[in-house]
């Protein structure tokens, strides 16, 4: 079983739950400083797409500050949770894409988007690649990430008690990501980071903001 087939096949089976189970493991606050700060990085005339969408927890916020929103997950049960929250929206397009590689032409959106992904699968790196490449050379990419950094060791210890009660076993291939970590993921796939935020009291949170090294990236070519 591949990478992407297990990390499928874990969240798929949680698509029902996943909200609640969310928010039980950390917490409303957060949540809402991360959506505080997404709502800030858009303009209603972007075309975004998002990767890694799961049940659309982010991006009913999304959809209303921007001009189209194409929202995308490798699982159909996770898009299907999306398309309960999506379909009042006429700018939203949801599709089952693999975020390793879709299908969408180069430089086509001006942001790409992803929560709660890098930090979950094999190669963060590879993902952010791809992202690269189907964004705009002028375009944005934002991630956001739970983090155990900077977390104290009861708290940390609190939230994987809580992950475990209700999932019973931790994601394929988690992983905290600290800021010097996602600093260098994004440079070896040709981002500058731009902007790097650690959020939230007692869960936290990596918001992140980088755009293309459009130097670096067209040596590479």
């Amino acid at each position: 079983m591949s990478g992407n087939e297990k990390v499928y096949k874990y969240w798929s089976k949680r698509s029902n739950t996943h909200d609640t189970v969310v928010l039980y493991i950390v917490g409303h606050t957060i949540n809402r400083e991360i959506e505080n700060w997404l709502i800030n990085q858009f303009n209603d005339t972007g075309v975004v797409l998002e990767l890694g969408c799961g049940s659309g927890l982010f991006s009913e916020i999304i959809a209303t500050v921007v001009k189209r929103l194409v929202a995308t997950d490798l699982s159909g049960e996770m898009i299907e949770q999306a398309n309960k929250k999506l379909s009042k929206f006429i700018n939203v397009e949801t599709r089952i894409e693999d975020s390793y590689k879709t299908s969408f032409d180069d430089n086509t959106f001006d942001t790409v988007f992803m929560a709660n992904l890098l930090h979950i699968v094999k190669n963060p790196v590879a993902i952010l690649m791809e992202a690269n490449r189907v964004l705009k050379d002028d375009g944005r990419i934002l991630t956001v990430d739970y983090t155990g950094y900077g977390m104290s060791f009861f708290k940390k210890l609190a939230l994987g008690f809580r992950y475990m009660k209700k999932w019973h076993s931790p994601a394929p291939y988690s992983k905290n990501l600290g800021p010097d970590e996602l600093t260098e993921i994004a440079q070896k796939a040709g981002f500058v980071t731009e902007n790097l935020k650690l959020i939230g009291e007692n869960t936290k949170a990596l918001c992140w903001k980088g755009g293309k090294n459009n130097e670096r990236n067209n040596l590479e070519k």
